[in-house]
């Protein structure tokens, strides 16, 4: 569990980064579907869901922090 844990941070450490220098506007989407790619490279460690549920998912809970602010 923990090495699951720590390989899901690195890809999203390494998801962050990539995308660092790219506009505001468009580093959240490039962020996630470049987390997903990453994560599906190892399908049995990682795969939780589909692209489209986890894009979803994503979308909604930033939504939602951006609302609390």
């Amino acid at each position: 569990m923990m090495e699951r844990n720590t390989m899901r941070y690195y890809l999203a450490i390494v998801s962050f980064l990539e995308f660092s220098n790219d506009a505001a506007a468009g580093q959240f989407e490039s962020r996630l579907a470049a987390w997903f790619a990453a994560a599906e490279r190892y399908p049995r460690q990682l795969h939780d869901v589909e692209r489209d549920a986890y894009m979803s998912m994503k979308r909604a809970e930033f939504r939602r922090q951006q609302a609390a602010r």
